[in-house]
């Protein structure tokens, strides 16, 4: 049994996640953890503590995050098949709904990851959800896109409409996160959410966009006795001995190239220049190992040569549970 913090980021206001990518009319689905762990650690050099940043993202693990609906939170699903049957239905029947789950209430996720098969009725399963019981009719959070106009600073020179996707969020719904942090290190995690909420989050954060309030909590999961995989709850990039005891013919994985702009440099002339890019694997992702995985830290920043150039850290220390897999037959 072990015990986390959750962090919730409550009344959060319109969010837009960028992709890497100069589209606006998409947005990212998802908060992943190295977006997170980065935009903390990019706010605490402006609180003028620039010379441990590795050594802060290093101190503690962040998961990424991921939906509740007041008191009801919700986990990602395992990749590949899970344990659950849809009572009067035959398998057939329900295979394409549960391959549309992408996120399981806390309660029954507890008990995928014992082992246990679990029997649901139809209306558990609410397209991206699988629920203990319904909360409501409105959707946790939707998306709208709307056109806009960037407005050139140049005289004889055209305005150019682009549209712009937001996601808004129902009232008693949101996002959290967990952390394995305590003591001084969770205090100053929080704080730095704090601070997160009043500036934002993702694009447009000058017109008021992915600003939240915080508030804490905390869970505890029970650890399988005979656990015998490793479940990813943020991004994971392993070093090279890790590598050795994963076993990836045998693990449930999917993998992400994770890049973009500079776009939190306290250097204005930085952002518009693309980190480097490399592959982490994604959020419920399954490995057959009972090892404790610890993963790495990478600098992504660009061959430039300017003096003033610095490192730009992301974190691949993974949030990891153990986890029972049995078959499914």
């Amino acid at each position: 049994m072990a015990a986390y913090t959750i962090i919730k980021l409550k009344n959060l206001t319109p969010l837009h996640i960028g992709t890497g990518k100069e589209n606006y009319d998409f947005s990212a689905s998802d908060l992943l953890s190295d977006t997170l762990s980065a935009a903390l650690a990019a706010l605490r050099v402006q609180t003028g503590k620039s010379n441990d940043v590795k050594e802060f993202l290093d101190s503690f693990r962040l998961s990424s995050a991921f939906p509740y609906y007041s008191n009801q939170y919700f986990l990602p699903k395992p990749q590949g098949k899970i344990n659950v049957e849809v009572e009067k239905q035959k398998k057939h029947e329900y295979r394409k709904k549960l391959k549309k789950v992408k996120y399981i209430e806390v309660g029954l996720w507890q008990k995928l990851i014992e082992g246990e098969r679990i029997v649901v009725t139809e209306n558990q399963l609410r397209g991206d959800f699988l629920i203990i019981e319904p909360f409501s009719s409105n959707p946790i959070s939707k998306s709208q896109v709307t056109q806009r106009v960037t407005v050139p600073r140049g005289d004889n020179q055209n305005a150019d409409p682009f549209f712009f996707d937001w996601k808004y969020f129902d009232p008693n719904s949101g996002l959290f996160c967990l952390t394995d942090a305590s003591g001084t290190i969770l205090e100053e995690i929080i704080n730095l959410f704090q601070l997160l909420g009043t500036f934002g989050l993702g694009t447009d954060k000058n017109v008021g966009g992915g600003r939240f309030e915080v508030e804490t909590t905390s869970i505890t999961i029970n650890n399988p006795h005979d656990a015998d995989h490793t479940i990813l709850l943020s991004l994971y990039i392993p070093t090279e001995e890790e590598l050795k005891i994963l076993n990836l013919s045998d693990s449930r994985y999917y993998l992400l190239l994770r890049g973009g702009y500079m776009a939190g440099s306290q250097e204005e002339s930085f952002r518009h220049l693309r980190k480097k890019s490399i592959y982490m694997f994604g959020v419920g992702s399954v490995f057959p190992t009972k090892e404790k995985l610890l993963g790495k830290i990478v600098d992504l920043k660009p061959d430039w040569n300017d003096s003033r150039m610095h490192a730009v850290y992301r974190s691949g220390k993974p949030f990891c549970l153990p986890i029972k897999i049995q078959s499914h037959e």
